[in-house]
């Protein structure tokens, strides 16, 4: 298995990100309210994926993890760079293919044991070798703890991708050998040097309950972080019943919040960072129809993507390539989407085979304005002769009819979990390219060139080749892009999403009126 192989079969688990209870008796959620207790309860329709960083890739987990292990590197707020983490600095050495991490003298385990550089070099050792993860850091060829706090990596090729894939819920940092214990038994009652220490996981799976508790030995405890004492996080697939508790009080805040649920809430309560989430459609080329170039660029100029963004009210704006925007280094196309009903219709005479065309669609059925969306998006292709027909399914099954090849148009969601858009083209360049039959060469070298560089002008010129090449081959085409939006009651302070999925749940506040 060579290293792309391995790390499509890491992607493949990622591109599947797409309970209510008693919360303390705040009575209601708005600005004015506080709360009688000073725990944060968190509501999702996501679950953890485990506690093993290697497992990590769904929005439950990427919330999780960086709460009870801490990450060496962290997301800034606005979504620009990373920033200092349990690494208070680092230096990269191209030439000598190394990174130097200086470790803050002030990290603590949940069990009171500093951070030191031995339990750094060891966590880099599982992130290379994880099963499941391990080929996203195929680039380190050591990790050597030169003193107590200084880890000098060494790296199979120049890489620039490293400082992102350290804020990602992967890189879960351990103590050495587990702290004495065996995997099973780590990932049982896990340690960490995060804000949170764990408690508790109760009926793991989509109804389950997660407890933490205030970390003492965070590198946070002396400005007073975190500033909750315990967090819990709800789990439940009804986001009806979600709101309900959220709305009388028992939920303070909800993740992944959809725009039929935001427009439920009073505009103070509902938080939409900027759209860093891409939504694409996906065309098989291996299907004689879609081998078709010119029935694909048809599609392509027959979307109408002003009006598909309409459906999301507010959460979405039309995409102007394949990749999401509002992440650093992403550019446009040369030329960006339009809508061209004529250009459409002059293409579809074009093609070798102008018999009527009928393709079906596979999409994740649980969200509304997806379906929404997909519904729109068959009237539309309807103008030009294309006769779609729905299949709405779960996620999961999106995934398996893409990994095996087995649909005409799927719509999947490529996002940016951390700050470079080199992160989503990895899962366009290992799953989505090879599922569509599209042509990866291109990618694949300016992906390698992206990655290699510091220099911002290379890695814009890289990206716009790539942009431009997608638009080329129109197997992966860009619908929309999207905000992951969440519910936050008005007795909560200190809450900023980042643009990726995740927020600094330690620097929040509960205004408990004492």
């Amino acid at each position: 298995m060579n290293n792309w192989t391995k790390l499509a079969a890491a992607i493949a688990a990622v591109a599947l990100v797409a309970g209510c209870g008693s919360g303390g008796g705040a009575g209601d959620s708005g600005t004015g309210a506080v709360k009688a207790s000073n725990d944060l309860v968190i509501g999702r329709t996501v679950a953890v994926d485990g506690m093993s960083g290697d497992s990590c890739y769904g929005a439950g987990s990427i919330s999780t993890m960086p709460m009870i292990y801490g990450n060496l590197l962290t997301n800034k707020p606005d979504g620009s760079g990373v920033q200092a983490g349990i690494a208070a600095s680092y230096d990269y050495d191209a030439s000598a293919r190394t990174y130097t991490f200086h470790l803050r003298e002030d990290a603590g385990f949940s069990n009171g044991s500093p951070v030191t550089a031995a339990d750094v070099a060891f966590s880099f050792e599982q992130w290379r070798d994880g099963k499941t993860s391990g080929a996203y850091y195929d680039m380190i060829k050591s990790a050597e703890a030169t003193d107590g706090h200084t880890v000098v990596v060494r790296l199979t090729r120049p890489d620039t991708f490293l400082p992102a894939l350290l804020t990602w819920c992967t890189s879960t940092v351990y103590p050495d050998r587990y702290a004495g214990k065996t995997p099973e038994e780590f990932f049982a009652e896990p340690i960490g040097a995060g804000p949170f220490a764990f408690v508790s996981w109760q009926n793991p799976g989509p109804s389950e309950t997660i407890t933490l508790k205030k970390n003492p030995h965070y590198y946070g405890a002396p400005n007073g972080e975190p500033h909750v004492d315990t967090v819990i996080t709800k789990t439940s697939a009804d986001a009806a019943q979600q709101m309900l508790a959220f709305q009388g009080g028992q939920l303070d805040l909800i993740e992944q919040l959809t725009a039929d649920e935001g427009n439920q809430l009073a505009p103070e309560q509902v938080r939409i960072p900027q759209p860093s989430q891409a939504r694409d459609l996906m065309l098989n080329s291996k299907r004689p129809a879609l081998a078709d170039l010119a029935l694909r660029k048809a599609i392509s100029a027959a979307i109408d993507r002003q009006a598909l963004a309409s459906v999301q009210q507010g959460y979405a704006v039309p995409a102007e390539g394949i990749l999401p925007t509002n992440v650093p280094n992403s550019v446009p196309p040369t030329k960006p989407y339009t809508y061209d009903l004529a250009a459409a219709k002059a293409l579809m005479a074009e093609r070798a085979d102008t018999k009527p065309v009928t393709l079906a669609i596979g999409f994740d059925g649980s969200s509304s304005t997806v379906s929404t969306m997909v519904q729109l998006l068959r009237d539309q292709l309807a103008k030009i002769g294309v006769e779609v027909t729905l299949k709405p399914t779960d996620s999961a099954t999106v995934y398996s009819m893409g990994s095996s090849g087995d649909f005409d148009m799927l719509i999947s969601d490529p996002s940016a979990i951390s700050p470079t858009v080199f992160d989503p083209i990895s899962f366009v360049l290992t799953a989505w390219y090879p599922w569509t039959g599209a042509d990866t060469k291109l990618m694949k070298e300016k992906f390698t060139t992206g990655t290699s560089t510091t220099e911002d002008a290379v890695k814009d010129a890289a990206v716009r080749a790539i942009q431009d090449d997608a638009q080329e081959q129109s197997t992966v085409i860009g619908l929309v892009n999207m905000s992951t939006a969440f519910a936050v009651a008005g007795y909560v302070e200190g809450f900023t999403a980042t643009p990726f999925l995740s927020y600094d749940a330690a620097a929040i506040r509960i205004r408990t009126g004492r």
